[in-house]
């Protein structure tokens, strides 16, 4: 039963709210974009495990790319629930497989998701070695964009703070 009420909030547990700066965002797409190149993609997306679309490489307009992230992270999260209800302790990736296409999706750190959308010309294990280092390479940048997050917030206390000392001196020793 206990199971079941931590699946209802699933949702919640899994929204971050990390702020990636333009740079990180340009070694994001430097990423997916070599990935896409060389695995013949037809779209990779980073997401954040609540579906929230994060970077993306493809064609625009011809999908509903918000609406694939969301479902495509609803199915990472249901998979991994499953996969620890049969005891597998470290479950970080899932392949389905269509006719025509197909989808790798893989855990970044414990936050992101790394999805590619291949076709049938692409080999499956190509996909898997390649999705690996970029996972690599993007960790390393969630890394720093978490770091950078810390000392953002920091920076913003320590403002706050000094703000609020120097108002409260001001206040005691005026005339």
């Amino acid at each position: 039963m206990g199971s079941i009420g931590n699946m209802g909030n699933m949702g919640m547990e899994n929204l971050t709210n990390i702020v990636v700066s333009e740079g990180e965002l340009g070694n994001i797409t430097r990423v997916l974009g070599r990935l896409t190149l060389d695995t013949g993609a037809t779209h990779v997306l980073l997401l954040d495990k609540s579906g929230q679309l994060i970077a993306t490489q493809g064609p625009a307009g011809q999908r509903d790319i918000i609406a694939l992230g969301a479902l495509l992270a609803g199915a990472f999260a249901s998979s991994r629930h499953v996969a620890e209800i049969l005891g597998e302790r470290d479950f970080r990736s899932i392949l389905q497989q269509g006719v025509n296409e197909s989808i790798y999706t893989s855990l970044v750190g414990e936050q992101w998701l790394l999805v590619i959308v291949f076709d049938k010309q692409t080999h499956i294990g190509l996909v898997k070695v390649l999705a690996r280092k970029a996972t690599e390479e993007l960790e390393r940048v969630l890394e720093r964009v978490r770091v950078g997050g810390r000392q953002a917030k920091e920076q913003v206390v320590n403002v706050q703070f000094r703000s609020s000392v120097e108002n409260t001196i001001d206040l005691l020793f005026q005339d």
